[in-house]
């Protein structure tokens, strides 16, 4: 009997570790860094362009100067480029060793600026699943350095991928 027992427990021990096992691979979520780098002209998102799933966390990581992450959307006083079910966001004023984090929630393109730096072209682009949703973005009310730097940093990483 204590043989029986026993057994039973290691069949159900190891049944309830698959199962948890199983059900953390089904609600696994990435985190991708994006470092926050340079002051004045040389202010810079690295990379410029990520490629997630919808749920992942992109991990913002201020390395110097003073910096934001926000998105092109109305509720910033910008045009809408995110996702129409998308949340806007905006980190801050953040500094050197401030770190943001985002969760993607949803499919589509996600544009985003730092608020003192736009006009010198600091922005990044988030590909969450599919490219397609860019297209339709508008560009009145958008600095031309900034739709130049997101249409080549863009075609550099689909062509690399």
């Amino acid at each position: 009997m204590r043989f029986s027992v026993l057994t039973l427990l290691m069949i159900l021990l190891l049944i309830a570790s698959w199962n948890h096992a199983n059900a953390s691979d089904a609600f696994r979520t990435d985190t991708v860094m994006v470092e926050v780098k340079g002051t004045n002209e040389d202010a810079r998102f690295d990379p410029v362009v990520v490629a997630v799933d919808p749920g992942d966390v992109i991990q913002f990581v201020v390395h110097e100067g003073f910096h934001t992450v926000t998105a092109y959307h109305p509720a910033n006083r910008r045009p809408k480029r995110i996702p129409d079910l998308a949340k806007s966001f905006d980190s801050g004023l953040m500094e050197e060793g401030d770190q943001w984090f985002l969760n993607i929630t949803e499919e589509g393109v996600y544009d985003y600026f730092c608020l003192p730096h736009e006009k010198l072209g600091h922005v990044g682009r988030i590909i969450a699943g599919s490219f397609d949703a860019a297209d339709d973005y508008p560009e009145e009310g958008i600095p031309s350095i900034v739709l130049q730097k997101l249409n080549t940093e863009t075609e550099r990483f689909l062509t690399n991928k």
